[in-house]
């Protein structure tokens, strides 16, 4: 026997909510440890053999070890810098956008990944409209918009070009900033799931009722036009606008509520061939729960690396790699969560001063016998006025009044002192790898780095 089955978009949103809750900076009373935390990684200073075009990140046991060993930051990524997002679409005039539809799939995305259906629109005052009516499948002319004495009690616009919009929410300036850019805008998360026990709309409620074809000879003088509305709910009503014996539009009094179907047509005693289409809103109501009545299915986290970030992080280096660890632990706090803001994962060695110049980036440094060394790691940084080598892709303990070789440079110092990183470097998820070409740090720029991870 076989079985046919479906991840379908409310298992992808249910997702978003999660990723979107999950970061906890405190343990809650009731766990031993927090539910989740990610951190960011910054990685590999050497630059890629192609620079210009660096090789998609492997997930074999090998690599993913050595993309841990490659790291010299992480970074907390807390609730605040994770948001839902779509994808942006800006209303542009002349453009044929795409009616909501009850029995259609609105989510679904072409071969590259976009959505098939332009349903929905920002418009220039990062206000979001979901579109219930195209005017037959005409152009959008007017833009909508969002302010006192342009919207029904129902909060929907009708421009000239007779679409009719659905005011769905405003984008806030600080999620704008943060989590909006050339593909992508946020939704903010609230607390409304769909839920018909919390609304006037129940199950559905019937926003728009739309004219197909507008018929002819209905005289509303000598007999009233009827427009009955047949489903599973109650209460929902309309008038009919007639002119010159032609159905224009169809004005909806009450939206009425626990409607999962509809059928809508017109009764009168004169007049005929008049078409109507309608849909049912999502449980809830339309912009009840923006989330999934928009199909959001990526969730977009950001981290901003400022300066040198308290001493831990170099300024004159670059950055090849970086990605998202989930449920690190440190030394400290092992076996719960790592929850500090931030973490070297460098082995930090002082050295004696000397009379050479020291060492240099992505350099191999070693100690014990040139063809069988005891220590050795990768320079992601010296200081020549502190003496201090911050090393990556260590192996071995380094020996203390031991000389320390540089292999490119062939400089030659003393180890005073070593550290070694408190961050458990290897623990964790490493949930996310991107390679990129080249990123020059600057000493008082700041990284902000965007990931948009899809479900």
């Amino acid at each position: 026997m076989a079985n046919k089955n479906i991840l379908t978009n409310g298992s992808k949103v249910s997702q978003i909510g999660l990723m979107y809750y999950a970061p906890v900076a405190v343990v809650p009373p009731y766990l031993t440890e927090p539910i989740n935390v990610f951190y960011c990684f910054l990685a590999k200073p050497l630059a890629w053999d192609d620079d210009v075009n660096p090789p998609v990140p492997a997930t074999d046991l090998k690599s993913i070890k050595q993309v841990y060993k490659n790291m010299f930051i992480v970074k907390q990524i807390k609730t605040n810098d994770i948001s839902p997002v779509i994808q942006r679409i800006d209303w542009t005039s002349g453009v044929l956008y795409n009616c909501f539809l009850d029995d259609g799939d609105m989510f679904a995305k072409d071969e590259n990944g976009y959505i098939i259906y332009n349903f929905y629109v920002k418009n220039k005052y990062d206000q979001v409209f979901k579109c219930l009516w195209n005017n037959n499948d005409e152009p959008s002319t007017v833009e909508p918009y969002f302010e006192p004495g342009t919207y029904t009690a129902n909060k929907m616009f009708q421009g000239e070009d007779g679409y009719k919009w659905k005011f769905m929410y405003t984008i806030d300036t600080g999620l704008k900033l943060k989590f909006m850019d050339k593909e992508w805008m946020p939704v903010a998360i609230g607390t409304n799931t769909p839920n018909p026990l919390i609304t006037s709309a129940g199950v559905g409620s019937i926003d728009v009722i739309n004219v197909s074809e507008g018929g002819s000879g209905y005289d509303p003088g000598n007999s009233v036009v009827n427009i009955v509305i047949t489903g599973d709910g109650t209460g929902a009503a309309a008038t009919a606008n007639v002119q010159n014996g032609v159905i224009h539009d169809v004005i909806v009094t009450n939206p009425g509520s626990n409607y999962s179907y509809v059928s809508v047509a017109v009764e009168s005693g004169f007049g005929n061939g008049c078409t109507l289409a309608a849909s049912t809103s999502p449980v809830g109501g339309h912009g009840f729960d923006p989330v999934s009545e928009l199909g959001c299915d990526h969730v977009m986290l950001t981290c901003e690396f400022e300066g040198t970030e308290n001493g831990l992080l170099p300024t004159d280096i670059d950055f090849h790699q970086l990605g998202i660890i989930i449920n690190p632990t440190t030394k400290q706090y092992n076996p719960v969560y790592a929850n500090g803001v931030a973490y070297s994962t460098t082995t930090d060695i002082v050295v004696a001063a000397g009379s050479d110049i020291g060492f240099q980036m992505d350099e191999i440094v070693y100690q014990g016998p040139a063809n069988n060394p005891t220590f050795t790691g990768t320079v992601l940084y010296f200081n020549l006025s502190t003496n201090l080598i911050k090393l990556i892709n260590t192996k071995g303990v380094p020996v203390i009044n031991s000389p320390i070789f540089g292999q490119t440079t062939t400089s030659t110092r003393t180890v005073l002192s070593y550290s070694l990183p408190n961050f458990a470097i290897h623990s964790g998820y490493l949930a996310y790898i991107e390679n990129r070409s080249s990123v020059q740090r600057s000493d008082d720029g700041i990284e902000q780095l965007k990931f948009v991870l899809g479900f």
